[in-house]
């Protein structure tokens, strides 16, 4: 375990290595380690109870997540040491999930941080004609013992026809813990790390599970080798047309073998995407710089009443999937390359994942018109406003417009502004005032805007630079060789 991973919190190591993965995958301001609620605190020095053991709380999803890391122990009877372990750590330990579900359902307002009960919990629950609540059971230590028992990767397999105290008969296979309280994801160890590595952003992860979900639901899902190969079906079925999913014809059962996952990883166009991915993690960074702004309240100047408010702005580019992140990152740092050091520049970028949200990214230089610093950034931030004004009468059917502003890369100064608007509150008077602005600077009107837009894939193709084009030259060079050499045929014939 790594430096990093040993300061992540957690009672136990294998807690410590889920906030860790947490963090990575959904982002420091919106997943909570070791959450406590006053249930049963009886003194004011008491402590309280464990709520779970990581709580991820984004717009309207919620996860619930419960780790258990129960051995699995070897008596030479494999159903019997099976059936010891799946009671111990999937049947037995299931029931906190459902408890902590019905407490933040009854009982929102009384989750906190700290066993003593003193931190209360910062992010909102959604309410409950909102809330998408998503149950984790993370089960560990079945990898090893099921590789010795048989070739394969050792992950669990999948059979959800396969109910509550049926599975203790059942070794290495997982199903339905309790289909009447609602679905339940057992991962073992393989299957978390697959899963939160692949899936890495808040908004791809909840889209599998809501999938997978569904498709539990539907009764179509018949067998799966193992939660990695279930995940490389998924991954299989996008195409230029479609997200990842589901996708089943007619009356079809969904039955996935061993070696689906490997496959989609072997494939070169997988390869090309995580390069590109490795590449564009500066949206995961930018976020996470203002998110421990935001929890330690070290703004230069806030508006904003509460976490939630103040985190709207990067909450919106952590809705971004991650190949929707990779495209804004992408056109950042084109726009930055671009610019001389004393040259302003600005960019409105449509989200490739929110139809309804775009981004302003201003770079403006520090010049000797402002007398202070203090003078520039509030002329910065006017003038970005300005801008996400102007960005909403130019493409008036996105309703979001979050802008930021930076000094150029390399100068003297170092600071950043963000504002978020949502203009579903904008009244007559507001979009008057914008039209004013954008009249007076010309920011943002048709006549100066050039549009830009290219089809980005999760998993592209890496194409050979110019070879089409290279090869047209190559015929041509031809052609006129051969021309030359006719050419001079014709003249020898003539001197003869």
């Amino acid at each position: 375990m790594s430096a990093e991973q040993e300061e992540a919190q957690g009672v136990t190591a294998s807690e410590r290595y889920l906030a860790w993965l947490g963090k990575n995958t959904f982002l420091s301001p919106w997943c909570f380690p070791n959450l406590y609620t006053d249930e049963g605190k009886k003194a004011e020095g008491g402590d309280g109870k464990e709520l779970c053991d990581l709580l991820v709380v984004f717009k309207e999803h919620v996860i619930i997540f419960s780790d258990k890391d129960v051995a699995f122990k070897d008596t030479g009877n494999l159903e019997v040491d099976w059936g010891r372990w799946v009671r111990k750590a999937v049947l037995k330990s299931a029931p906190q999930v459902f408890g902590a579900e019905k407490f933040i359902y009854e009982h929102p307002d009384r989750i906190f941080l700290d066993r003593k009960c003193t931190r209360p919990f910062p992010v909102a629950i959604p309410s409950k004609d909102k809330i998408r609540i998503h149950r984790v059971l993370v089960a560990r230590n079945a990898v090893e013992r099921f590789r010795k028992h048989a070739s394969g990767s050792g992950s669990l397999m999948l059979n959800p026809t396969i109910v509550g105290k049926e599975m203790e008969k059942t070794p290495f296979q997982v199903g339905s813990v309790n289909p009447e309280k609602g679905f339940v994801h057992v991962l073992d160890d393989l299957a978390l790390d697959t899963l939160m590595r692949e899936l890495d952003t808040v908004y791809d992860f909840t889209s599998y599970l809501s999938d997978k979900e569904a498709l539990v639901s539907s009764g179509r899902l018949g067998v799966s080798a193992g939660e990695e190969e279930l995940l490389g079906y998924y991954l299989s079925q996008s195409n230029k047309d479609r997200d990842p999913g589901f996708y089943i014809n007619g009356e079809d059962l969904i039955v996935v073998d061993e070696g689906v996952y490997d496959g989609i990883k072997n494939l070169p166009q997988y390869k090309r995407g995580k390069e590109l991915d490795a590449s564009y993690y500066f949206i995961d960074k930018f976020i996470e710089y203002f998110g421990q702004h935001a929890k330690n309240n070290t703004w230069h100047f806030s508006n904003a009443e509460d976490f939630d408010s103040v985190t709207l702005g990067i909450r919106e580019f952590a809705s971004e999937s991650r190949v929707g992140r990779r495209i804004l990152a992408d056109s950042i740092h084109e726009k930055i390359r671009s610019l001389s050091p004393d040259e302003r520049g600005v960019r409105l970028l449509l989200s490739p994942t929110n139809p309804e949200t775009m981004y302003v990214w201003l770079i403006l230089p520090v010049s000797g018109h402002f007398e202070s610093y203090q003078e520039y950034r509030e002329f910065r931030a006017g003038l970005l406003i300005a801008y996400c004004r102007s960005a909403k009468l130019l493409k008036p059917e996105r309703r979001i417009v979050v802008g930021v502003a930076i000094d150029p890369p390399g100068s003297n100064g170092s600071s950043e502004d963000m504002i978020y608007i949502d203009a579903d509150t904008w009244s007559e008077d507001d979009y008057a005032e914008a039209r004013d602005v954008r009249e007076k600077l010309g920011l943002f009107k048709e006549s100066n805007v050039i549009e830009k837009s290219e089809r980005h894939y999760q998993y592209p193709v890496e194409r050979k630079s110019n070879d089409n084009h290279a090869k047209r030259q190559k015929e041509k060079e031809r052609k006129k060789k051969r021309n030359s050499q006719k050419g001079a045929r014709r003249k020898n014939r003539r001197r003869k």
